[in-house]
């Protein structure tokens, strides 16, 4: 009998952002109107979903904070906010860190990050017993304000490429035209 602990780990790129041009930096590019939007809508597909993280990992990137920012706020959801610079244009490798250094009473934790890191970590993580449905999205391409949801059996520590099932992938849209 296995007594290890169910976690859920959410991936979630950061919603659209303005373009670069009006930033100084790259790490202060803002949210555009529709990445707002986007960003309320993934707010509330965890809602519908009842996925609610306790501890959140962010990029210190601007677009990221107020991604997680506009989530929340929808979603009503109150969890421990981290930014993390390491999270910023991190690759996988450097994300898997990050994740397995979370503490473990967080049953749920989401990372609001960048690409190709995040989508890298969520094809990485995901291994026997995925969603086939997911894995072919996932395979389609990670657009902003994508969403994969992966289940982990352990500690975060013990997290390790295939460790995970990938349970559903999702673009968050706000239902108007861009």
């Amino acid at each position: 009998m296995n007594d290890a602990p169910t976690r859920t780990l959410v991936l979630l790129r950061h919603a659209k952002a303005e373009d670069s041009s009006t930033a100084q930096t790259d790490h202060e590019r803002a949210l555009s109107p529709r990445g707002r939007a986007d960003a309320a809508a993934a707010g509330e597909w965890l809602k519908e979903q009842e996925i609610a993280p306790t501890l959140v990992l962010c990029s210190t990137a601007l677009r990221t904070r107020e991604t997680w920012a506009a989530v929340s706020e929808t979603s009503g959801f109150g969890g421990l906010v981290e930014h993390e610079r390491r999270i910023y244009n991190a690759p996988v490798e450097q994300l898997l860190q990050v994740v397995q250094g979370a503490d473990d009473d967080a049953r749920v934790v989401a990372l609001v990050g960048h690409s190709p890191g995040v989508p890298g970590l969520a094809a990485t993580l995901a291994g026997e017993g995925s969603d086939a449905d997911a894995l072919r999205t996932l395979q389609e391409g990670y657009p902003t304000c994508t969403i994969a949801v992966l289940e982990i059996t352990g500690d975060w520590a013990d997290l390790a490429p295939g460790s995970a099932r990938l349970l559903a992938v999702h673009t968050a849209r706000d239902g108007a035209e861009a």
